[in-house]
């Protein structure tokens, strides 16, 4: 989400030009830069290589677009530089065959090179990008979290120089380009000084788990009512250049979106009174039936919704690029009663008002029940599949060494089996399963 930001007057007429780019939404992309066979190899440094953002948009990949076969392998080391990058490609890029390679680089360039040397090092970067036959995707640095604005950039003036020339190069490369560091610097940037309250409501959680406590009873109380507050703080959780969890979903999200990445996941209208289907879109729907008030059917999607980390979910309230990302519908209209509990395969997952359903439910909200835990499912099998990742690009290195003894080819091979036996997990993680729903009125 981007904000534009009112300047004053003398500064308007300094920065009204890189301000129209910076606002500016990257030209809508035809179709979202993954394609059936592609090995798309994330090149970044230590924010890459924390495998959160990554493996977020990676899940997502998984998610929407079942039906197309594809491989990511994560090329993150902490500190990089473009020239860095640069020195390992050999063994640690090409040596994947990639077929599109994103750079994720900027954090650490920051601090040794000029916006035109930055973009001088990603032009050789592009040369051997193309030597492989592979494409090249930008995506911009994150921003740093330290409270920073478009209006008050502080530490990160070099980024958002960055961003904005990044986005001209990939524009004259004609290759994807997406803007994280504008989406989030603002919504960053005002909810930080909210972080602190909301870490130390972390701390008070952990310190009414202890029964022994004196007047834990009303620590409990108190942090009851806190967590009514729809406008709760929200902490991104991590340092200002590595954030945690939440801050790494927005990031994925954002990446996501910039790019073209589908939203729409399926919808379904149902008539609660006739146990009629009115609509359905992206799915199948067989068997509705209504029987002493309850509503039941079973659904087939297309496609599932965006995996979402328990530990990242707290921070939706701030990302609504999110859940525009995994539109996955449910209404349900002529409804009698006023609440109603709604059980996927048997399991609880919300109790919602009729008007609540009426108006149209969002599945991807709830973080319990079937869905979220196939969820949950795909993002583990992507981490078990980047902790191999991680070991074949050690073998990597020691096969790609001059004399490099036959054993260490031999070893790079067996590992590369066993990523693509993981990949292949992964894709079975994500495959659609046809769900039982049931809506019974709530007691």
């Amino acid at each position: 989400m981007r904000t534009t930001v009112a300047y004053t007057l003398p500064r308007m007429a300094l920065l009204a030009g890189l301000l129209a780019l910076a606002n500016a939404r990257p030209a809508a992309a035809d179709e979202f830069p993954l394609k059936d066979g592609d090995v798309w190899v994330m090149a970044g440094d230590s924010i890459t290589a924390q495998h959160l953002h990554t493996n977020y948009f990676e899940a997502f990949c998984y998610a929407r677009y079942p039906k197309l076969t594809f491989h990511f392998r994560n090329s993150g080391v902490g500190g990089n530089k473009i020239p860095d990058l640069l020195a390992r490609f050999d063994y640690d890029v090409a040596a994947w065959k990639p077929t599109a390679v994103s750079v994720e680089l900027g954090m650490n360039d920051k601090g040794g090179f000029t916006t035109e040397q930055y973009i001088a090092n990603m032009d050789k970067l592009v040369e051997k990008i193309r030597e492989v036959k592979a494409r090249p995707i930008f995506f911009t640095a994150s921003p740093v979290n330290d409270g920073s604005t478009m209006e008050k950039l502080g530490g990160n003036g070099r980024l958002n120089e960055y961003a904005v020339a990044l986005k001209q190069f990939a524009a004259e490369q004609k290759a994807p380009f997406a803007d994280q560091f504008h989406d989030l610097i603002d919504v960053w940037g005002k909810n930080k000084p909210r972080e602190n309250l909301a870490n130390s409501l972390a701390a008070l959680k952990n310190l009414a788990r202890d029964d022994k406590l004196a007047g834990v009873d009303h620590l409990r109380a108190f942090l009851a009512e806190q967590a009514k507050d729809a406008d709760a703080p929200i902490a991104l959780q991590g340092d200002a250049v590595h954030l945690g969890p939440p801050g790494q979903l927005m990031m994925a999200a954002a990446l996501l979106k910039d790019l073209g990445a589908e939203g729409f996941v399926s919808d379904v209208i149902l008539d609660g009174a006739a146990g009629k289907v009115v609509e359905a879109r992206g799915c199948t729907v067989a068997a509705p039936k209504v029987e002493e008030g309850k509503i039941s059917f079973d659904r087939l999607d297309e496609s599932i919704p965006f995996p979402i980390p328990d530990e990242a979910r707290a921070v939706l309230p701030l990302a609504p690029a999110v859940l525009e990302l995994s539109r996955c519908g449910l209404a349900v209209t002529g409804l009698k009663g006023e609440r109603y509990t709604l059980s996927i395969d048997g399991k609880e997952v919300a109790t919602l008002t009729a008007e609540e359903l009426k108006k149209g439910v969002n599945l991807t909200t709830y973080g319990q029940g079937p869905l979220a835990a196939q969820g949950k499912d795909v993002l583990a099998a992507v981490g078990a599949k980047e902790g191999l990742v991680g070991q074949w690009r050690g073998l990597s290195r020691t096969a790609s060494a001059e004399k490099a003894p036959q054993k260490a080819k031999d070893d790079l091979d067996e590992m590369t089996k066993k990523v693509d036996e993981a990949d292949a997990k992964i894709r079975e993680a994500a495959k659609p399963r046809q769900r039982h729903f049931e809506l019974a009125p709530a007691k």
